[in-house]
């Protein structure tokens, strides 16, 4: 099978999100202060879905949802449904098309863990009428412990300078 160097790169990148996942299980409950964990698995996917794109961050969103829905005590492919769209959604601003700052990344991460953690709790049957107190006591601090572990992490993994002309 002869890939080219783009695709062998995505599939690379792509292997970092399952570590993440499993970075998710086992280290964070261990990081976390006052009960709140940052989510290391939203954090590499949101860098994921900027560098490869929405369709491969759908696809990752699906599978590793999937995965987080077999351990999940709550509705059948919640956590599939919130990654696939979380990934959609951050995979347009894909680094090919636009330039993403650095302050922008942090920003668009703790967006989509809150609009992660709002599509599960609704479609995990938690209604609607939970959903406020839900983001602000639980979704928001966990989201900005996560933007800033995902500061640190973007900082290593920086923004190119120019969207490349298609």
């Amino acid at each position: 099978m002869n890939l080219n160097a783009e695709t062998r790169y995505t599939l690379l990148r792509a292997a970092y999100v399952p570590l993440a996942l499993a970075a998710q299980v086992t280290l964070a409950p261990s990081i976390s202060i006052l009960g709140i964990q940052p989510s290391l698995l939203m954090a590499v996917f949101v860098l994921f879905a900027f560098r490869a794109g929405a369709l491969p961050a759908i696809w990752m969103g699906f599978v590793c949802g999937l995965i987080l829905d077999t351990y999940s005590p709550g509705g059948a492919g919640s956590f599939a449904l919130a990654m696939a769209i979380s990934g959609f959604l951050v995979g347009q601003l894909h680094e090919r098309r636009m330039h993403v700052s650095y302050p922008l990344r942090v920003s668009v991460l703790g967006i989509a863990t809150l609009v992660h953690d709002g599509i599960w709790h609704c479609v995990s049957h938690h209604g609607l009428d939970t959903l406020g107190s839900f983001l602000i006591r639980v979704s928001l601090p966990g989201a900005l412990y996560t933007m800033i572990l995902g500061a640190i992490l973007f900082a290593f993994r920086p923004p190119r300078i120019q969207a490349r002309n298609w």
